[in-house]
């Protein structure tokens, strides 16, 4: 990128519905206006790919330019010495010791920041609770309430070790962070997806660094499991129905108000004669405007590359698979000084292009950086 492009945010989001999520990618049973808006401004990719169809190995190709089985993270090597024949999943991390996207993007004088689902660092722990202690992570009961000061205090605890962990690997800001998945908080209470707390904090993030490059990694959870359309007891439990002031990060009462209330999205999508069921989706749409809406205050609107995306297909239809379900994934991107409205792209793209796009735009000498 040359001085005056002031920004990156790549908004992934951890789709699972195949490729067609979007009215742009031509699904009339949703109401994406503003994503729809975004991409027929931008161009829209009808052929593209991940290397790997499951979350961890995805998002480690995207952030570092390597195929996934090149993994030299401490739980891949553990399970596949160098050397031994490879088994790709959730076990791929970025490398404490390697250059990535984020790090690369430094040196070239931008401010980079990672917002919600990270799954891409310490799977071990994470995974083994009784891990915890003593990489000073604090425990709590899987019933324990939120609003129970000191179970607020543990969960507040170990959102911000998680967000210090992550910053160690390129990111100098680290906010609304989930480690793995929702289930991976442990407590039957922050099981359910919080929108608006991630939309907050990414808006915090473009607020404080509009004055220089910035690149944002906005990672939504939705719709990965817990399923926000399935009903328990008649509600949305683990969507559109869930408290939101249960977060990542514990109990936390703040302000969204410049967000439509959940149940005045469900009115809304329900009011189009649209089934509700795919609220969350416009759920989602709304939390992309309001980053537009902040963009263009900050007056980086125009130059700011925008992507919509996810990390594989539908677990019902492909996921872990090599089935077109599995690794075809929607694909637009937005950017007023730099994509044609109205473009169209349909030769094969997949997500390792994602790395060296980016370091070239920003200036970076890809040699020896990677293997797309």
């Amino acid at each position: 990128m040359t001085d005056d492009q002031s920004a990156i945010v790549p908004k992934q989001s951890d789709l699972e519905v195949q490729s067609r999520p979007f009215g742009f990618n031509g699904d009339a049973e949703v109401h994406t206006p503003i994503i729809d808006d975004l991409a027929k401004k931008g161009m829209i990719f009808r052929r593209a790919y991940v290397s790997s169809s499951v979350c961890s190995p995805s998002r480690y190709t995207m952030l570092t330019g390597r195929y996934a089985g090149r993994c030299e993270g401490p739980t891949f090597l553990k399970q596949h010495p160098k050397g031994s024949m490879t088994r790709v999943e959730n076990n791929t991390e970025l490398e404490i010791n390697k250059d990535n996207l984020p790090r690369l993007l430094q040196k070239q004088g931008y401010k980079t920041g990672i917002v919600g689902k990270s799954h891409v660092i310490d799977h071990e722990v994470i995974m083994n609770k009784h891990l915890w202690k003593e990489n000073g992570l604090h425990a709590y009961n899987k019933k324990a309430n939120p609003k129970d000061k000191s179970v607020n205090s543990a969960m507040k605890h170990n959102h911000s070790v998680w967000a210090k962990r992550m910053k160690a690997y390129g990111f100098d800001y680290a906010n609304g962070v989930y480690a793995g998945n929702l289930r991976e908080l442990y407590n039957d209470s922050l099981n359910a997806h919080n929108i608006e707390w991630k939309n907050k904090v990414a808006l915090d993030f473009i607020e404080s660094s509009s004055e220089q490059p910035f690149f944002l990694y906005y990672s939504e959870t939705i719709p990965h499991g817990p399923a926000p359309w399935l009903k328990k007891h008649g509600k949305f439990a683990h969507g559109l129905d869930a408290n939101p002031k249960f977060t990542g990060e514990g109990y936390l009462d703040a302000d969204y108000s410049y967000l439509p209330t959940r149940d005045e999205i469900k009115k809304e999508v329900e009011s189009l004669g649209k089934d509700v069921a795919h609220a969350w989706l416009r759920w989602f749409d709304h939390a992309v405007g309001a980053v537009v809406d902040k963009l263009k205050e900050k007056g980086i609107y125009e130059n700011t590359i925008i992507i919509i995306t996810s990390d594989h297909g539908n677990y019902n239809a492909g996921k872990t698979t090599l089935y077109e379900s599995g690794v075809r994934v929607p694909l637009m991107m937005h950017w007023p000084a730099g994509i044609k409205a109205n473009s169209e792209y349909n030769e094969l793209v997949q997500n390792i292009d994602f790395t060296p796009t980016f370091l070239d735009l920003a200036g970076a000498d890809l040699k020896n950086i990677t293997q797309s």
